[in-house]
């Protein structure tokens, strides 16, 4: 599957939809370089696009994301009545289109000095692909097309919101489906480990607790977050540590001992590790 890679922060932000219905015979219009990417949802019917030398034929509950530096083009005229929704979105971050794991092309850069560091991480879209629930994606965009128009700011911020829950729902499709009782073992470890961070927990405990071989849950929250239980831990701590570190005047040796660290060096090595920065400092810092 070829997917679009967006480094974050900075996040893609919406800019504007619309829907539109083609007879037979009607097409696509050609357009170069619009600047924007052009996320097309088909209702009904089927858009046959082209993007260079790429094509497709998007049918009723598939998408297409154009990308804002290329020839798009209409393959063909349509055969059917065809109805469908766009949404045009655009990122002052690096993005890439990714074909397999080796190969990144076509990088965008923009630079912008942040308020402060933001540790950065990636959100991946399918640039094709089948709805995994079409209702709830196509009341979204009914929704921002209620909003069209609306120049306040409480709708420009309900805007922006939306789009972020599709962003969520492309995200999501493109995963690999991952088996309920995997994702319910995960949970629920992960759930275990938030509500007992403040003690020393051990691999034991939480098969015990579970009724799961420890091998096993940490296969399933790998899966599900990407981390062991473990490192789902580590970083709970550590969310919770800043916390404290921005809302009290606890000391460090204090905040350590809060939030499950065995000793002041080890949560300081760990913390500086984490996010390249002393707890001190970070107090000091963003407080």
């Amino acid at each position: 599957m070829t997917i679009l890679q967006f480094t974050v922060p900075s996040i893609p932000h919406y800019i504007m939809c619309g829907e539109d219905t083609y007879t037979i015979s009607q097409y696509h219009p050609n357009r170069r370089n619009i600047e924007v990417f052009d996320l097309l949802i088909v209702t009904k019917g089927t858009l046959y696009i082209g993007e260079e030398d790429q094509k497709w034929e998007v049918k009723a509950g598939e998408i297409l994301i154009l990308r804002p530096d290329r020839y798009h083009y209409s393959e063909q005229k349509c055969k059917e009545t065809t109805h469908f929704y766009w949404l045009h979105f655009q990122t002052t971050g690096k993005w890439y289109e990714v074909k397999d794991t080796n190969t990144k092309e076509s990088i965008h850069k923009t630079h912008i000095t942040p308020f402060h560091k933001s540790e950065l991480f990636t959100i991946e879209l399918p640039k094709f692909c089948t709805l995994s629930n079409p209702s709830v994606f196509y009341e979204k965009l009914r929704n921002l097309l209620l909003l069209v128009g609306n120049v306040s700011s409480k709708a420009r911020l309900q805007e922006q919101a939306i789009f972020q829950e599709i962003l969520m729902q492309l995200h999501r499709d493109q995963q690999p489906k991952i088996n309920s009782n995997i994702v319910q073992i995960a949970e629920k470890a992960a759930d275990y480990l938030q509500q007992n961070f403040q003690n020393p927990l051990t691999y034991e405990q939480l098969s015990e607790v579970l009724n799961f071989h420890p091998a096993y849950i940490s296969r399933c929250m790998k899966q599900v977050y990407g981390c062991t239980p473990q490192e789902y831990l580590t970083r709970y701590r550590i969310e919770q540590s800043k916390l404290f570190l921005l809302n009290t005047d606890k000391s460090v040796s204090e905040i350590a001992e809060k939030v499950g660290f065995s000793t002041i060096s080890y949560f300081t090595k760990t913390f500086s590790k984490v996010l390249k920065i002393t707890p001190l400092k970070f107090r000091n810092q963003f407080r």
